[in-house]
């Protein structure tokens, strides 16, 4: 004959007895099998539902048999898609498969973990990505969960635990950054006073730029390190323009002489060079970018600048052009 699973995710699995030997139980030393222990284990402890990997669907049909024998009701059963590698392949440590405790050690947040794993192989009844727990906990529901295999997208996980990091104040942000930044060398972890609130301040411009903690430091090496090189020869031209020294020159005139050195006065005295040199904003803001970091993109110039100080900022500009033979 036959016997028929009643499976919550693959609806009714028949398979033909004669598939099965009299399979054995217990092993001639006395330890019970697999499909004998888990079912005295189970039913012992109570379990209503059996959620688990769809490669044990075909050890089902021997657990219905040893419920029936023993005069059991079986659980319900759920045999679970399985999670590929983007290449569809079985997911394994080449792909770069990791164990829950090394995602934890890269950064990654526990509410960004739980929401990733949940949309592995179930969809919500919407177009939602984002979910709390409680959310989760409401919206679940097995007549979801797909029959296919899912794919484990790093991408996916990096998108979403960016938006959990981006979600934290200014506090869990920088807990979150310390045993990258003391493993880096940039902290002990015993700062106090005006270098730990430096430290604070400088941790934070990293925050909308990261999908997860571990890239934080590389975030932040520009105001540790003063020696850089420029990221391209496109990057090193810009400091060649005609109107570069007339910047550099009024911006290492005035800087000094601004006397709260925060965002918003640092963007005043762009909007001041700007004017008096009657240059749009980006012949303003990319030759002091470039001579201060060697790159054309990066963190909001007003918010750096204060955090290099004075003294700092004129000696990276002063290096830049000196290295793009730019004399002012």
């Amino acid at each position: 004959g036959s016997i028929t699973v009643h499976d919550l995710i693959h609806g009714e699995v028949t398979f033909n007895m004669d598939q099965f030997d009299d399979f054995v139980i217990v092993k001639s030393n006395g330890i019970p099998t697999y499909n004998f222990a888990v079912c005295v284990d189970d039913h012992l402890m109570g379990m209503t539902h059996v959620l688990r990997a769809e490669e044990h669907l075909s050890n089902t049909p021997k657990q219905l048999l040893v419920y029936e024998a023993l005069g059991w009701e079986p659980p319900k059963f759920g045999h679970m898609p399985m999670i590929l590698a983007m290449d569809r392949s079985k997911l394994s440590k080449r792909h770069g498969a990791t164990s829950v405790e090394e995602f934890r050690s890269q950064g990654y947040l526990p509410e960004a973990i739980n929401n990733f794993l949940a949309l592995l192989g179930w969809a919500p009844n919407s177009e939602q990505e984002i979910f709390s727990m409680d959310e989760l906990i409401h919206e679940f529901s097995m007549d979801r969960v797909a029959k296919n295999p899912a794919v484990f997208d790093i991408d996916k996980l990096n998108w979403i635990n960016q938006h959990y990091m981006r979600q934290l104040d200014a506090e869990a942000f920088f807990e979150a950054a310390k045993p990258h930044m003391i493993a880096a060398g940039y902290m002990t972890g015993e700062e106090e006073g005006e270098k730990l609130a430096w430290l604070k301040r400088v941790v934070a411009t990293a925050q909308e730029h990261i999908s997860y903690a571990a890239q934080i430091p590389e975030c932040v090496e520009m105001y540790f390190n003063d020696e850089f090189d420029f990221e391209n020869e496109e990057a090193e031209a810009v400091l060649k323009a005609e109107t570069v020294p007339t910047v550099i020159n009024m911006l290492l005139e005035e800087l000094p002489k601004v006397e709260n050195l925060d965002n918003v006065a640092v963007k005043a005295l762009f909007k001041q060079i700007q004017k008096a040199t009657k240059l749009k904003g980006k012949d303003v803001f990319m030759p002091i970018r470039v001579a201060l970091t060697g790159n054309q993109h990066g963190p909001e110039l007003a918010a750096m600048v204060p955090l290099l100080g004075v003294e700092r900022t004129a000696k990276r500009i002063k290096s830049s052009l000196a290295k793009a033979g730019v004399t002012l």
